[in-house]
């Protein structure tokens, strides 16, 4: 059985690069109050590949907005901070990530590749290494097998 609702469908128009239909789907879900947020991050994440970085950057904002501790939306904000030099802005959004969510594993990859890029090597793989505990712990390998399924 499939999961519907504009979320659901949303994630599956995400995952077959359809960013425009996507868009159009988080924008409805983000009407709900319980996936405003996580929305609004998705369709940041769908104009970012759209190289809409201004419209994503609102979008990570606006999720923040709703939940100031959404730590994909941190991460996200890290990440553009990150590519655009500002690396002090991109290591407290990826601190904040981390503080708002200890479990969520891109932002401690993502910081871990910040201090790389530093050369702090150490805290580097202290962070690398955190980011590979938490995604291979069984709910992170549930996630990557139904996600691979769905591509098939």
């Amino acid at each position: 059985m499939t999961l519907r609702s504009p979320f659901a469908d949303g994630l599956r128009a995400f995952e077959r690069g359809r960013f425009d239909e996507a868009m159009a789907l988080f924008t409805e879900a983000a009407l709900d109050p319980r996936y405003a947020a996580s929305a609004l991050s998705k369709r940041g994440v769908c104009k970012v590949r759209l190289a809409d970085a201004d419209g994503a950057r609102a979008d990570f904002e606006a999720a923040l907005a709703r939940d100031p501790r959404f730590a994909p939306a941190l991460a996200n904000l890290g990440n553009m901070e990150q590519e655009e030099g500002r690396f002090d802005a991109a290591l407290e959004r990826y601190k904040a990530a981390i503080a708002a969510d200890a479990n969520y594993a891109p932002a401690h990859h993502n910081l871990g590749v910040l201090y790389r890029k530093l050369g702090r090597v150490e805290e580097s793989v202290r962070e690398l290494r955190a980011a590979g505990v938490l995604e291979s712990r069984p709910r992170a390998l549930i996630e990557r097998l139904r996600s691979a399924f769905r591509r098939g």
